[in-house]
């Protein structure tokens, strides 16, 4: 991987890329955003889980960049007085009710739904393509994601390039400037939209063939491989 642009902002995906399989933090990987942010690179956090849940994890692990939650719909930094808001969670809500009546118990809703501003999370019970389908019958235009953990609802103008696009905005880069890491479906925009993209081992196909490059290594492990090569740290 010989990459020889030079990058201002990380914008990484959180579950499947900085945790194990078993979803826990690899702590390596906590160890190279924080010399990451020792040289002055932005991180930012860009995922399908909530608000607060992010928040958290920046004021935690320390990093300089906003938050992009929800698969884009929110975007949020520690000391602003309040997020942005990107998307509506209307038509999520509508196409809950629709599989609910036609899936009955098979559809569940994740814990998190009132901590949800602009998405619904629904466990991964039925496979997206059947769900995107039956929502298509219906006259229901909408965002199925599956982040690998949950299948989101969301706003058809919501993806994670439209969170990319606005907290890179904030930092006064453009998209070009920063370098994007992800492992899951929902991660197809955000690698789309930044200078360079990278695909973790463990991801499906449909991002590895949108990808600038794709690790060896899987999880964490592959994460910690693209950012010392990227950017050259140990």
């Amino acid at each position: 991987m010989a990459v020889d642009l030079e990058f201002h902002v990380l914008v990484t995906d959180v579950d499947g890329t900085l945790t194990s399989q078993e979803n826990r933090l690899h702590l390596p990987a906590v160890e190279v955003i924080r010399k990451l942010e020792n040289l002055g690179i932005h991180v930012v956090f860009c995922s399908g889980n909530i608000l607060c849940s992010l928040l958290t994890l920046e004021f935690y692990l320390g990093i300089s960049g906003p938050v992009i939650a929800e698969n884009g719909g929110v975007v949020m930094k520690l000391g602003w007085e309040k997020p942005l808001i990107l998307g509506s969670k209307e038509l999520p809500l509508m196409a809950l009710k629709v599989l609910k009546e036609t899936f009955g118990d098979s559809v569940k809703e994740s814990g998190d739904q009132f901590y949800r501003f602009t998405d619904v999370a629904i466990r991964r019970t039925i496979d997206r393509e059947t769900l995107m389908k039956t929502l298509e019958d219906k006259g229901i235009k909408i965002n199925v994601l599956d982040s690998g953990y949950a299948i989101h609802l969301c706003d058809p103008q919501v993806h994670k390039a439209i969170g990319v696009r606005k907290a890179i905005e904030t930092l006064g880069y453009q998209s070009e400037d920063a370098l994007g890491i992800g492992d899951g479906q929902n991660d197809v925009e955000l690698l789309q939209e930044v200078g360079y993209g990278i695909a973790l081992n463990n991801a499906p196909k449909i991002l590895k063939d949108v990808a600038d490059h794709v690790t060896k290594k899987s999880f964490g492990e592959g994460f910690v491989e693209a950012v010392e090569k990227i950017f050259k740290i140990q």
